[in-house]
């Protein structure tokens, strides 16, 4: 490629832009104030053709606004003898350089350039088409690396506001699945679950009834089981992801307000005791923990310390996350002195410093609900947190599963299994129900 130091005058007539140009839509009115004033300042690239007019190579913007502005000529720069790859990759690095592109048609171009580079010279590196365009290395493999997720259409990354925000979505994911993998590799051998005989088939061949195929029993998602008994004779795979919606957090089983009773008679310390005691078994090496406590700053102090000494692996994040209620239902501890507490709150802990999916707000607003459990959480509001935890690799674990609106939120969003345990028999059939429910939806939705 030859861009040779000869510059020339030329009438705009005399200049011709091909039709197949890889720019469709040019927008000028940012460049005609300027252009008006000063007249073009940076020449445009032209190549001569047979017959005394030249073709637009680079430039096409000042080109358009030239027109516009019924300017007689336009300073030109020549080059010669090009082939067509290096047409294209003259157009795309003026491109590049626009201060009009959006982030993802930004680093198609610069997929595009690498790739026709690639082609056109052997023994060409991300390097070397980092040094041609003048942007560093590492930024060309961030561009390269968004510009892959963009052609795939992901949701997310399209959704990111630019592209290294998109790269740190990329990098966030590719982390976790590192993680999964090696989750998988220590996770322990498990014993196949026992076959049971489908229905067997009315229909009969030459007079022969067929054999029934055996079908996988599917594992029960939701187990009427007290969370101390069924940990200690646990073998099953550990969990990515443990939500705990304990009934009181530390120290409020003795409070006149914790219901006791309406929890199945739960004490708060040992659940927690028995959840930092058994991690190793309950929890991959890499994996998160959301926990719901009081609001009281002093608890949530003692809560953190209490897995500091028992449950060292873990790290927690000191900024809570908040659910307050928009329909402003909450408990008044003391009406003479202080406010009525619409807030309740969690703390977000990581091992094996795991990344997280995406980051969202500390705080959602949402109404309560006691459809199916008197302390149960709004799907929509553990929906956004759990934004944050769950994808299609993840395995969650609810010791105090409730209403299962922890389930069926995780569910909503891919998880790859889910299983709750719920002291009482009658919340736990409820929330099979309700689980069920969920799904059916999903799978009509998906039909339709």
């Amino acid at each position: 490629m030859t861009i040779t130091n000869k510059y020339k005058r030329l009438k705009l007539a005399q200049i011709t832009v091909a039709p197949d140009r890889q720019r469709r839509k040019v927008n000028v009115e940012d460049l005609l104030p300027s252009i008006k004033l000063r007249g073009v300042v940076q020449p445009i690239i032209v190549e001569a053709q047979e017959g005394g007019s030249y073709l637009l190579i680079a430039g096409e913007r000042r080109y358009r606004a030239s027109e516009a502005l019924t300017l007689p000529d336009i300073p030109c720069r020549m080059v010669e003898d090009l082939s067509e790859t290096e047409r294209q990759i003259l157009e795309l690095e003026e491109n590049v350089k626009r201060h009009d592109l959006t982030w993802q048609e930004e680093v198609a171009a610069v997929k595009r350039i690498h790739q026709l580079y690639v082609r056109s010279e052997s023994g060409w590196t991300q390097q070397s088409t980092a040094e041609s365009i003048g942007m560093q290395g590492g930024l060309l493999s961030i561009m390269l690396k968004v510009a892959e997720a963009v052609e795939l259409k992901d949701p997310m990354i399209l959704a990111a506001t630019g592209y290294r925000p998109a790269y740190n979505i990329i990098a966030r994911r590719e982390g976790r699945l590192a993680d999964d993998a090696m989750n998988d590799l220590m996770a322990p051998e498990i014993v196949e679950a026992p076959l049971q005989p489908a229905a067997p088939s009315m229909t009969m061949v030459s007079g022969v009834k067929p054999t029934a195929k055996p079908v996988p029993k599917q594992p029960e998602s939701i187990l009427s089981e007290n969370f101390m008994a069924w940990v200690n004779s646990y073998t099953g795979q550990p969990f990515s992801f443990i939500h705990c919606d304990l009934p009181y957090g530390i120290g409020l089983d003795k409070s006149e307000q914790a219901g006791s009773a309406a929890h199945g008679g739960y004490a708060d310390s040992d659940l927690c005791t028995s959840l930092a005691h058994n991690l190793d078994k309950l929890m991959t090496q890499s994996g998160h923990l959301m926990f719901w406590l009081s609001s009281r700053v002093d608890r949530q102090w003692q809560t953190m310390e209490f897995f500091r000494e028992r449950a060292p692996s873990l790290t927690f994040i000191p900024v809570p996350l908040t659910w307050m209620k928009t329909d402003n239902k909450g408990i008044l501890p003391d009406p003479k002195r202080g406010p009525r507490q619409i807030t309740e709150t969690a703390l977000m802990a990581s091992r094996g410093d795991r990344h997280i999916i995406r980051a969202v707000s500390n705080a959602y607003g949402a109404p309560t609900t006691k459809e199916n459990h008197q302390s149960e959480k709004p799907e929509p509001m553990l929906r956004h947190f759990f934004q944050m935890f769950v994808d299609e690799n993840t395995r969650m674990f609810d010791p105090t599963c409730g209403s299962g609106s922890a389930l069926r939120a995780a569910e909503s969003l891919g998880a790859k299994q889910v299983l709750g345990l719920e002291i009482n028999p009658d919340y736990a059939e409820a929330a099979r129900i309700a689980l069920r429910k969920s799904r059916n939806l999903r799978a009509l939705e998906k039909k339709s």
